[in-house]
């Protein structure tokens, strides 16, 4: 992935993207795996308490104002404490994701970080 970076750092780059396969439709699919790519993009497994405020509290208390959730599939089981749910965050920094999983540590939030299990990621994000 990294194959030209030492060639191109500090210099104009132009990305032309044509050819019959890229139509208007994939534009959202392209973002998608370049945030992903440049580590802006991440998806977890968050298990919610199920109490009431327990979101409201993860989006106050552990994103980052900068931080934005842009993806959110909640799975209610029959389980009485936790709900899990599949949370995609999008990052203004890279840097900023040390801290976003620093806080959910620090919150004792049993979380997934689903960018770094391929099998599972693609299974339930792409």
């Amino acid at each position: 992935m990294d194959l030209y970076q030492d060639q191109i750092k500090g210099k104009n780059v132009v990305c032309i993207v044509s050819g019959s396969n890229n139509d208007i439709t994939r534009m959202e699919e392209i973002k998608e795996r370049s945030l992903i790519y440049e580590g802006l993009k991440h998806y977890f497994i968050v298990n919610f308490p199920q109490r009431p405020g327990a979101l409201k509290e993860f989006v106050n208390e552990v994103l980052g104002e900068n931080d934005d959730i842009t993806y959110f599939q909640f799975t209610k089981k029959n389980n009485r404490e936790q709900g899990p749910a599949v949370v995609g965050v999008e990052l203004k920094y890279k840097s900023d994701l040390d801290n976003m999983e620093q806080k959910m540590k620090t919150k004792k939030i049993n979380y997934q970080h689903l960018n770094e299990q391929k099998e599972l990621f693609t299974h339930l994000i792409l």
